[in-house]
């Protein structure tokens, strides 16, 4: 789902927010101490973050699978499109970061029937704490947050426009 951009944030029962991030959309997966980075166009680009790949070949499960974003930041840390390509000589900037949305399997259990909140809780359970990557900020329609903030490593404040709705198979309760 691509987001809409509106006057202001809003807030109903069963909406999740996140942090738009400007990068590569990526999924990660880990399968016989192998990790890959795939893009949304099929296009492998495991050699090409090969930092990223050897952080994730240290996440413990055996098995998994990533949805996230690959992204620069800026010194205002403000992710930045165009330097995945080439990050500027001149301007101070970020390594490559997997900002992650979301776990669909996890040691070898599927959880795409999992409701969201489900997912997203054990998402944290498992970059807790990681220096590369993160679990992307996200706020439900109760106002409470999941995620830490790539900057600081706060849950943040800020008011999270992109948005994608839950959809009935899903618990549109806070998160806790």
């Amino acid at each position: 789902m691509h987001p809409i951009e509106l006057s202001r944030p809003f807030h109903h029962a069963g909406w999740v927010y996140e942090e738009k991030v400007d990068g590569w959309r990526m999924v990660a997966t880990k399968a016989a101490d192998s990790v890959r980075l795939i893009s949304r166009n099929g296009l492998d680009h495991t050699r090409r973050f090969a930092e990223l790949v050897k952080a994730l070949t240290t996440l413990k499960p055996a098995t998994f699978t990533l949805d996230g974003e690959v992204a620069v930041y800026d010194q205002a840390f403000i992710s930045r499109f165009e330097w995945l390509r080439v990050r500027p000589k001149d301007e101070p900037s970020t390594l490559p970061v997997y900002m992650v949305f979301d776990v669909l399997e996890l040691g070898g259990r599927d959880l795409r029937g999992e409701t969201l909140k489900e997912r997203r809780r054990a998402l944290e359970r498992l970059l807790g704490g990681h220096g590369m990557i993160f679990p992307d900020g996200c706020r439900s329609s109760g106002g409470r947050m999941v995620g830490r903030c790539p900057r600081c490593r706060r849950r943040p404040r800020c008011p999270l426009i992109p948005s994608q709705r839950c959809g009935p198979s899903h618990d549109a309760q806070p998160f806790t």
